[in-house]
């Protein structure tokens, strides 16, 4: 049981455990295999998509780590902010999505990470997931990792074509404070947003994460026009919480300051 594990074993390998080797191969960046999906406003069913790692972590001396463990957190709907055709808007999700609760959920699969679970907002809803453990991603492969969102219902008396939604993704590859984060332990693939603790500024993955965007298919009403493209993107008051693995209570990455 979870609660008899120890946190090593739990998240993520020590140092010791992890394979260094020299070389890295140049894969894809973090980001969800089915990047752009159409709305399921008559279903109300469910969309299977994954996670895909095309690399772990390098060094600045270009020694390859092992991969510990993955975190992904989505907009919660709440505290997340808007651009209405790429102007800041001061409408809610609730304006263009009526169904944005819980957008996500993990599938149990343990060809990567032997442990993992669902990230819940204080309502109760789900926002992301983390995996982590053994035996971990090895610095040359890439991995897989299946999670479902939510059928996606776009309020039909809005003007939104497609709403995109932007994601804060963390690739652990050594357990350090938030103040110790570096590409030396991890990739960030963030949302730029001021006051983030979750993000390495000036790294590739700064200011690019990844997306998942839902395309109107139903009618919009006539003075819609061509429509307008909602972006929808995590404070930081949301990323800095939901972002940290915390298994009984204990936070476990990052490292309590």
């Amino acid at each position: 049981m979870l609660e008899n594990i120890s946190i090593k074993k739990i998240i993520l390998f020590s140092l010791t455990s992890a394979v260094l080797v020299a070389s890295q191969s140049n894969f894809a960046h973090t980001r969800f295999k089915t990047p752009v999906i159409d709305e399921n406003g008559s279903r109300h069913g469910s969309d299977y998509n994954a996670e895909v790692i095309g690399h772990t972590c390098k060094t600045d001396d270009g020694v390859a780590l092992d991969l510990l463990g993955t975190v992904v957190v989505f907009p919660d709907g709440v505290d997340s902010t808007l651009t209405v055709d790429g102007v800041a808007s001061d409408k809610k999700v609730i304006d263009f999505v009526t169904n944005w609760g819980s957008p996500v959920q993990s599938i149990s699969n343990k060809d990567v990470f032997g442990y993992q679970d669902e990230i819940n907002t204080p309502l109760g809803n789900t926002v992301g997931y983390w995996m982590g453990g053994g035996p971990g991603l090895q610095n040359n492969l890439a991995a897989v990792l299946p999670f479902r969102t939510s059928g996606v219902v776009i309020d039909e008396t809005s003007c939104a074509k497609s709403v995109t939604f932007r994601t804060n993704i963390a690739d652990i590859c050594v357990i350090t404070k938030a103040s110790e984060f570096s590409t030396n332990a991890l990739n960030i693939w963030s949302v730029a947003v001021e006051g983030s603790k979750f993000q390495i500024p000036g790294s590739k993955g700064d200011d690019s994460p990844a997306t998942l965007k839902v395309n109107r298919t139903s009618p919009m009403p006539e003075d819609c026009g061509e429509g307008v493209d909602v972006i929808v993107t995590p404070t930081a008051a949301q990323i800095n919480r939901d972002m940290p693995i915390i298994i009984n209570g204990e936070q476990v990455w990052p490292l309590p300051e």
